[in-house]
């Protein structure tokens, strides 16, 4: 399970009573200035100076342990401290800290504290963490925050998943930068908006169609088999485009691979001499995709010719290519298995497909 699916079903189950009462203040100008805060219990005051340290002890036991005693100030402590973009506190002046280590501890922080939010339900802090959202980098950050900010207010999340995982529009934020912020937007937008919906087609629009590589090919995994049939028809013309260029790459190629796959029966003829152009000439990795996914419909027959298929079948020695050939070929013809060699399996599915369309028809006639 990926780190975003499992953050969200952690939401669902940590959903408590304080979650539905009323939103506490937080002390915004304390935000600012976290030293200036002022907390007389010693042992709370100890616990806060931790939070801020490289390393700390036992993290989500101090977090805890400061929203329980600290009643109404623990919303403006978890915010102070998620936003905090400062050096790490040292106990003494000139004390010299391993930068790597520190990033490295204030994730974690923060991803503990991102954790606490979501356990507690408080929806005063919807706006800190609009604010976090909006000026985070970090994707493992981003994918947290993005399900906390969804436990919190479901209605208005949508909006800053896509803004991160579209680039294009000005009002785009700045983790879209970054390939993997954009994929665990997406990811997120498939789990609770669908494939259909404004949102998640837009963002479908720049991964299948204006991304390259992973970034691509991990979009069309995320789809099913008929899932927005334009958008994979369009990336499987682009690919296509690319092939006919020699640019296609082997990420090019597994993706597809995948796109035809996900292709459903919506096949028009154009998309056809497409595939079939694919299935005719192109290698073992994408010639037989293109061939099963074209078997899936053939209803384009009637504007494609398939002859070239046929001497593909016949001539090719890669045994892969061959059989999805065949297939495809029996779909449109029940007497294509002749061009099999003798003996084949090909040749008793035709003729075994042969009867039942002489079966077929007799009983329609009757």
């Amino acid at each position: 399970m990926n780190r975003l699916a499992s953050s969200m079903l952690l939401a669902c189950f940590t959903l408590s009573p304080i979650a539905t009462a009323g939103a506490a203040t937080i002390d915004y100008a304390a935000i600012d200035n976290p030293m200036a805060l002022d907390l007389p219990d010693r042992s709370a005051a100890a616990r806060w100076r931790a939070l801020f340290q490289v390393d700390p002890d036992w993290i989500s036991r101090q977090i805890a342990y400061l929203t329980d005693r600290q009643g109404d100030q623990a919303p403006t402590l978890l915010a102070a401290r998620l936003l905090y973009r400062g050096e790490p506190w040292v106990r003494r002046a000139g004390d010299q800290v391993n930068s790597k280590r520190w990033k490295a501890s204030d994730r974690d922080t923060k991803l503990a504290l991102l954790r606490e939010i979501r356990t507690t339900g408080d929806r005063s802090l919807a706006e800190v963490l609009k604010h976090f959202t909006a000026t985070e980098t970090d994707p493992e950050l981003l994918a947290s925050a993005l399900t906390t900010l969804w436990f919190l207010v479901p209605k208005e999340t949508p909006d800053f998943a896509v803004r991160l995982a579209d680039p294009r529009p000005g009002n785009h934020l700045p983790g879209s930068a970054n390939a993997a912020v954009r994929q665990d937007a997406l990811r997120f937008l498939m789990g609770v908006k669908g494939c259909d919906a404004a949102e998640t087609r837009r963002a479908l629009d720049w991964a299948l169609l204006q991304a390259k590589g992973g970034e691509r090919n991990h979009a069309l995994s995320l789809l099913k088999r008929g899932d927005v049939p334009d958008l994979i028809k369009a990336a499987i013309m682009r690919l296509d485009g690319e092939r006919i260029k020699n640019e296609l790459d082997d990420d090019g190629a597994t993706g597809l691979a995948i796109a035809c796959s996900r292709m459903g029966l919506d096949i028009d003829s154009t998309l056809a001499a497409s595939l079939v152009a694919i299935a005719v000439g192109g290698a073992r990795e994408i010639a037989a995709p293109a061939a099963t996914s074209l078997a899936s419909n053939v209803s384009w027959t009637a504007t494609v010719p398939v002859g070239e298929i046929a001497k593909r079948a016949a001539n090719d020695p890669d045994p892969v290519v061959r059989h999805a050939l065949l297939n495809l070929l029996l779909r449109v013809n029940t007497n294509a298995g002749a061009i099999a060699a003798p003996g084949s399996p090909w040749n008793a599915l035709s003729r075994h497909r042969e009867r039942l369309s002489r079966w077929e028809w007799e009983q329609y006639v009757r």
